[in-house]
């Protein structure tokens, strides 16, 4: 199966080529201001140096968040355009997930987070299994991190962090999980943890109502809700 995967739910711009788990041509670009100009010829350049026609993508693979607000829009309209167009299958993976995938050692839990200020993260908790397994035992969520580490001095086992300004957290990790603690330093999204949790993800059947997976409101959604304090609603794109 060709795929092609598409991350821009945070710093790094990845893009990459693979025949099944073969990865063909990889893209990548830190510089998070310019994703939204760099994204479609990124995808161009990949599928050039795969030797692909865009029609032979078989799958389109796509992190749909959290991260970025931003970032995560650029991506999943990007995906689904192509999979509309071409006609093509499309899966959404989860930004967190595919981070956590990347964690091969010991089994434990494995904790992936991305920085949403204030002592809040974006963050899901993984168990890993002696077969390298990986199964979502706390939903992806924004959670302040005091509360994150309460939950996790219920386990008792090694935890594995991994995730963006990990320095603005260590001191806070240690002092709630003491030994348990093991800080994955200099991790990056893996292109091929994507692809791998890609091809094996249920496809998106409704692609009208595949959207980015936020976790907490946009900005535009809190600005709105405080000028119309009298209207109760859950989905403020939609009602607008």
């Amino acid at each position: 199966m060709k795929l092609l995967a598409i991350d821009t739910s945070n710093a790094p711009l990845i893009v990459a080529a693979a025949h099944d788990n073969k990865i063909l041509a990889q893209f990548s670009n830190i510089n998070q201001k310019a994703h939204s100009a760099d994204l479609m010829p990124a995808i161009q350049t990949v599928t050039k140096q795969a030797g692909w026609q865009p029609n032979e993508i078989d799958r389109f693979v796509v992190a749909q968040g959290p991260g970025s607000f931003t970032g995560v829009r650029i991506a999943v309209t990007a995906a689904k355009m192509l999979a509309w167009t071409l006609n093509k299958e499309l899966v959404g993976i989860s930004s967190l997930q595919a981070w956590a995938r990347n964690v091969h050692e010991q089994p434990g839990l494995v904790v992936p987070f991305f920085d949403a200020r204030h002592q809040n993260v974006f963050a899901g908790v993984y168990q890993l299994n002696q077969h390298d397994e990986l199964t979502n035992i706390i939903p992806d969520q924004h959670i302040n991190m005091n509360n994150l580490l309460l939950e996790l001095q219920k386990y008792n086992e090694p935890v594995y962090f991994l995730g963006n300004n990990l320095l603005d957290y260590r001191d806070l990790i240690t002092q709630a999980l003491k030994q348990r603690a093991i800080i994955l330093n200099d991790q990056q999204p893996d292109v091929a943890s994507l692809i791998t949790l890609g091809l094996q993800a249920d496809l998106v059947r409704d692609l009208n109502a595949f959207s980015p997976t936020y976790l907490r409101q946009t900005q535009a959604e809190m600005v709105w809700a405080k000028d119309h304090p009298q209207v109760s609603t859950t989905n403020y794109v939609e009602d607008v």
